[in-house]
């Protein structure tokens, strides 16, 4: 058994080692792809947030910026939405509404926006409804955009599982390599 113990020592000690580097790189590439997702999840919301701040910028009337789009339920679509608030925080206009009544950001996302210009954040107005949010401040007015987060966190979820998989095959992977040189290098040379 002592034996055993010394042989398997040396080859615990070097898979350790390789596990730690292994490990190390699955985490950075996880939280790298991650990120690359969630924030690649607030690009068109941009683009809306920044078309319809520039507008209202102009003087065009928030309810014209809108349009006669058909209004959208959160709960119900992945489309993305616009809505603008006066910054007293009353809804000027609004393309969705959630659960059948109009849109009602939290204050502090619209304060925010007007102190700093625009901010980008993800909003949970109830459970199972995740919106990527940028809301921008113009000229008397907090435009907000989203849309839902439903897809990205699929993707995320996904990638979870595909790093953990490739983890564990690394893992095992290193350990029979490991296993095998270490037999290979303890037979005694034939003369």
């Amino acid at each position: 058994m002592v034996q055993v113990i010394r042989k398997t020592a040396p080859v615990l000690k070097s898979w350790f080692a390789y596990a730690a580097a292994i490990s190390l790189v699955c985490v950075i590439i996880y939280i790298t792809v991650q990120q690359g997702y969630r924030q690649s999840a607030n690009d068109p919301q941009f683009a809306l947030a920044e078309d319809a701040a520039n507008a209202i910028s102009k003087g065009i009337d928030p309810k014209t910026v809108i349009g006669s789009t058909p209004v959208i339920e959160l709960s119900q679509t992945l489309s993305p939405f616009l809505a603008i608030y006066g910054t007293d925080g009353g809804l000027a206009a609004s393309n969705a509404t959630l659960d059948g009544r109009a849109l009602k950001v939290p204050r502090g996302l619209l304060d925010n926006a007007r102190f700093n210009g625009m901010t980008a954040v993800t909003w949970q107005p109830r459970s199972g409804i995740r919106q990527a949010t940028v809301s921008l401040h113009a000229k008397g007015y907090i435009v907000v955009a989203g849309r839902s987060l439903r897809i990205t966190e699929e993707r995320i979820s996904m990638l979870g599982r595909q790093v953990a998989f490739g983890w564990l095959l690394s893992m095992v992977g290193m350990a029979v390599v490991l296993y095998v040189q270490s037999a290979i290098s303890s037979k005694p040379e034939l003369a």
